[in-house]
């Protein structure tokens, strides 16, 4: 009788035993199972506004940048600017030695006093010949000898004229006024050294305002235009500015890119010619539009799909039709409602009706 007591224990505990393992196992697959449930990145569709923005980088150059080149010979005999300077138009950089130039030009203006008074008198003769030849006073010769001295005269005077023009031009260009309003940015010359015609004297810039001349790539040109807003910044001030788009090229240079001109200000001057920007113009703005990023598709036999998840997490996949592309955007016009979640993640390894987690939740 005790044998089958034991035997009836050892029963009972076998089933015991038993069950907890199947409850185990049961866990475990559960738990296996919650672990291949893939998590995944939504974005709610909505509508919303698109600034699209053409990028470029870009060397700042002054909207005045010239060196002045001396237009005539001799030795400087003074220097009324320093480098960094601010210089107005006409005021002076330097001069050279001037003694010369002026003596030419004085003996001009009295060459030309000369010329005018003897072009008087020979006019007065000319035309009294004339009177006389009509009357038959005079022979044709003597009135034509006289028309051939006026003309002489004629030409003296024009002669003078110039002479007088040229020597003026040197005895100006002698002292070296600045064509332009902005700062020397170099000084070429040194008081007593001798220079020639074409030595370049002075470098001068504006920087109160500066110029891009920059260009985009071949998708980005069609929507720039004339007047389009630049921002513009500079990693080494970390000066964020505002520009205008001042002009486009209609044709490539050799590496594909159009040029384009871009205008901007210069608060305080703190930028300068030469330093490097980056900037982007704005382009196409669009309102209340559905779109994303193209890597947000999938492509089969030249149609396009998307996932969406809905509430129970289980995978919807969905067609859709696309309309414009701007860079990696794409405007969608039909195939996704309002309030949707559209699956931005993960994609090659989803299908159609699987069930997923959602990031962050």
């Amino acid at each position: 009788m005790k044998k089958i007591s034991g035997l009836v224990i050892f029963a009972c505990l076998l089933i015991i035993l038993s069950s907890c393992s199947s409850e185990k196992k049961q866990d475990a697959d559960l738990l296996t199972q919650d672990e291949q449930i893939q998590t995944v990145k939504t974005e709610i569709v909505e509508y919303r506004d698109l600034q699209l923005f053409a990028h470029f980088t870009g060397k700042l150059e002054g909207k005045t940048d010239i060196i002045l080149y001396s237009e005539v010979s001799g030795k400087v005999s003074s220097i009324a600017k320093e480098l960094g300077q601010i210089i107005k138009e006409g005021e002076p950089i330097a001069d050279i030695d001037s003694k010369n130039y002026m003596i030419s030009y004085n003996k001009a203006k009295s060459e030309l006093k000369s010329a005018t008074a003897t072009l008087d008198a020979t006019r007065i003769k000319a035309e009294t010949a004339e009177k006389l030849y009509e009357k038959g006073q005079i022979s044709k010769y003597e009135f034509i000898n006289d028309l051939s001295s006026l003309i002489k005269a004629e030409a003296t005077f024009e002669g003078a004229q110039a002479d007088l023009e040229k020597a003026k031009m040197n005895y100006e260009n002698s002292k070296f006024t600045s064509p332009v309003e902005g700062s020397i940015a170099k000084i070429s010359i040194k008081e007593g050294q001798y220079i020639g015609l074409g030595q370049p004297v002075a470098s001068i810039v504006d920087c109160s305002k500066l110029l891009i001349k920059t260009g985009v790539i071949e998708s980005e040109i069609l929507y720039v235009k004339k007047g389009n807003v630049a921002v513009i910044s500079h990693n080494g001030t970390g000066n964020v500015i505002k520009g205008i788009v001042k002009g486009t090229g209609k044709k490539p240079d050799e590496t594909g890119i159009y040029p384009v001109e871009i205008e901007m200000g210069n608060p305080g001057q703190k930028l300068l010619p030469g330093m490097m920007v980056d900037g982007k113009i704005e382009t196409v703005e669009l309102n209340d539009m559905i779109y994303t990023s193209f890597e947000n598709l999938i492509e089969e036999f030249g149609r396009y799909y998307v996932f969406v998840v809905y509430d129970d997490g289980i995978i919807n996949k969905k067609e859709v039709k696309l309309g414009k592309k701007y860079g990696n955007l794409t405007l969608i016009d039909k195939g996704l409602n309002i309030g949707d979640r559209l699956v931005v993640s993960g994609l090659e390894t989803l299908s159609h009706g699987n069930k997923v987690k959602i990031y962050g939740e």
